[in-house]
């Protein structure tokens, strides 16, 4: 017997169960010569339709019986000798094997279970939003289908009918009842048909909507400059909803660009549009239903080559006058001058209009740090640099715990107020260094920004917002990945990157006073200075053992001068060199030299226990200072060193002598600084640290 194979697929559409899709038919031909004793079949595979039969050809010399699975039938079941049976497939046939046994052996025949054929007029359905209204549509199939309706059933969908069928071109109607709603629903419905299963959509119109009017471009025409503000009349909503609109903007009329949808009647590009320049542009209101979406009529305007605006990362320069003059310019500085760099954080772009908001807090900052001394005999040694942050919403996020705040600002530095009694602030130091690389020089060769370019030029972050906190945030080296510029690695090394946060306002009325008090100490002494707190809050507890090595570490690299530790003595389990109380110059060698000098004698310079938080066996130089309650007063020493690393910076080597030529201020007659007291829990505990061990900012306790 000769045997020919065709291969049928089922379309690929929800199938329940993957069959293999392959048919057989039989032709007239020589049957095969049993050996004694034996039996074969032919043909060895056989696909049946639900209802359909097929035969097989048994052949032997002996007595046989035919065996079936589940779901088919066979006749004859048994016989003597070669024969030919009839295999058909029930409803519930699944596939197989036919098994035929005859003296002890036995052959057999794959059975499979083919496709169902079912066609549809049509894949989706539309229907008006009316009650009442209907639809219909085609199913061809050779075996039953049913169609299962959608859960849950939306309220619109009434029936369907018929909900079972079978042969050509069965007419289904869909019955609905009204859409309120003003935007299109769809169901859909699900039809198995054998081991097939597709479906049909069902879509409901909306309800009508009145569309927004069109709104209408105010500025710019014409002329414009090339960040231009874009302003339009409010369009109106007979429904009463709310528009959302959104800028669009071209050079071709073909191509067009657009910023993010806003509700306000005003918005702005971030980046600067090409100077000299023609564009078009429009606005689209839209209230978010169907039929809702409207354009302004389009208008052309050519940008100039001025602005009033800064763009996203945009640098100013800012040379400081001898005396705390500010003057803004664009270029020039002195020979190896200090950069500093200033950015600030909560603020939103409309905020960055010259002379807004930004522009006045940000140099009543610059202006408070060199106001007073050693900034202000020494301003002529500083370059500074702004840089433009925009944030997408003003303010700060608060605690209680910095990577969980309760309230969060879409900040683009993300700077987090710990909340409580804490004036601890946490923020993203990848980002604010990202940005800060964009001051001239702040960039390395090799890397894309290198520690050592701003290690000498500290960071300060004024944020837009109203609250009495403060932090510092010291990295012992930082470089960053050039290839995705967000992935920092952090090692051990001599330099320090600083980076000092601090709100532009305290709450009115709070009693905190001026926050630029707190500007100075986190920026002019933590961050440039590298000076350490000299407050204390536990007064009856000595500096921890267990971190003296850290304490240690951070002073080889040049923070925590202004602090003394002595050694540690193991058998009395304190931290003693000799009787130190009483040989203040001996031991306290830091500042020993104006300890000495009769033109200090009004500033007390000795050993004062207590620093750092700690009340025992840890010292500071002076009883009072900027570094203790935030009054505009530097320590003798602590005004050394600023002095040391501004000549250090600018290539000259720092003297005594000099020092003292053009030291002022030598005796504090500020008075305490109208902020909580340093001997309380409201300020935070010491600045926060970041080294190759911790990875993320930390604190000794």
């Amino acid at each position: 017997m000769k045997t020919k194979k065709n291969k049928l697929f089922a379309a690929a559409a929800l199938l329940l169960a993957a069959v293999v899709l392959t048919v057989y038919s039989c032709g007239d031909g020589p049957s095969k010569k049993p050996e004694v004793g034996g039996v074969s079949v032919t043909p060895s595979s056989l696909t049946l339709k639900a209802g359909e039969s097929g035969t097989v050809n048994i052949t032997t010399t002996q007595s046989w019986t035919a065996t079936a699975p589940t779901g088919y039938t066979v006749t004859p079941k048994a016989g003597k000798g070669s024969a030919t049976v009839t295999v058909k497939a029930g409803a519930g046939a699944s596939g197989g094997s036919l098994t035929v046994t005859s003296a002890g052996k036995s052959a057999s025949v794959n059975l499979q279970v083919a496709a169902a054929e079912i066609t549809l007029s049509a894949e989706s359905v539309n229907i008006s939003y009316e009650n009442g209204k209907s639809a219909t549509f085609e199913i061809t199939s050779n075996e039953t289908w049913t169609i299962t309706m959608p859960n849950p059933k939306p309220t619109w969908l009434v029936d369907v009918n018929p909900k079972q069928g079978k042969g050509s071109n069965v007419k289904v109607t869909v019955t609905t009842a009204a859409n309120n709603e003003r935007k299109s629903d769809v169901a859909l419905l699900t039809i198995k048909c054998g081991n097939q299963m597709i479906g049909v959509n069902i879509t409901k119109a909306a309800a009508p909507n009145k569309a927004p009017t069109k709104p209408v471009i105010i500025a710019p025409k014409g002329s414009a400059e090339y960040m231009p503000e874009i302003s339009w009349n409010a369009s109106t909503d007979g429904d009463g909803d709310e528009i959302n609109y959104t800028v669009m903007l071209s050079k071709d009329k073909n191509t067009w660009t657009s910023l993010p949808k806003t509700t306000n009647k005003k918005a702005m590009f971030k980046e600067p549009l090409d100077k000299n320049t023609t564009y078009y542009l429009k606005v689209v209101a839209d209230d978010g239903y169907d039929g809702g979406r409207v354009e302004s009529d389009v208008v052309t305007f050519t940008t100039t080559s001025t602005k009033s605006y800064w763009a996203d990362k945009e640098v100013q320069q800012f040379n400081i006058g001898t005396g705390g003059t500010i003057n803004k310019v664009t270029l020039g500085s002195t020979p190896n001058p200090v950069k500093l760099i200033y950015m600030g954080d909560g603020y939103t772009q409309e905020l960055y209009k010259y002379g807004g908001q930004f522009d006045q807090e940000i140099e009543k900052a610059i202006g408070a740090l060199f106001a007073y001394e050693p900034y202000k005999a020494y301003a002529n040694y500083f370059t500074v640099y702004v840089v433009a942050a925009y944030s997408n919403e003003a303010g700060m996020s608060v605690g209680p715990e910095w990577d969980n705040p309760t309230t969060v600002v879409d900040t683009k530095f993300k700077c987090t107020w710990e909340g409580g009694y804490s004036t601890g602030i946490s923020c993203n130091t990848a980002t604010v260094i990202d940005y800060a690389a964009n001051a001239p020089g702040m960039r390395g060769v090799s890397t894309w920004a290198t520690g050592t370019n701003l290690t000498w030029s500290p960071i300060s972050i004024i944020i837009n917002t109203n609250q009495y906190a403060g932090t510092n945030i010291w990295s012992a080296g930082v470089y960053g990945d050039p290839a995705n510029k967000k992935d920092f690695q952090y090692y051990e090394g001599y330099t320090i990157l600083s980076i000092a946060q601090t709100p532009a306002r305290h709450p009115v009325g709070s009693g905190y006073g001026d926050s630029w008090n707190t500007l100075r100490h986190e920026f002019g002494g933590h961050g440039f200075g590298l000076l350490g707190d000299e407050y204390v809050y536990e007064k009856t507890t000595n500096f921890p053992y267990e971190n003296e090595g850290s304490f240690r570490a951070w002073q080889g690299r040049g923070t925590y001068a202004n602090i003394y530790l002595p050694e540690f003595n193991e058998t009395t389990r304190a931290w003693m060199d000799g009787d130190i109380e009483k040989t203040p110059n001996v031991f306290g060698a830091n500042w020993k030299t104006f300890a000495d000098r009769p033109d200090y004698a009004g500033a007390n310079i000795g050993l004062f226990e207590g620093a750092y938080i700690y009340g025992l066996g840890i010292y500071r130089s002076e009883n009072i200072s900027c570094m203790i309650d935030n009054r505009p007063h530097f320590n003798t020493f602590s005004r050394w060193k600023i002095y040391c690393r501004i000549m250090e910076t600018a290539g000259k080597n720092p003297t005594v002598a000099d020092f003292v030529s053009r030291d002022v201020d030598i005796v504090d007659t500020y008075g305490s600084a109208p902020t909580k007291s340093a001997y309380s829990r409201y300020r935070h505990k010491g600045p926060l640290l970041i080294d190759g061990t911790h990875k993320k900012p930390y604190r000794f306790r």
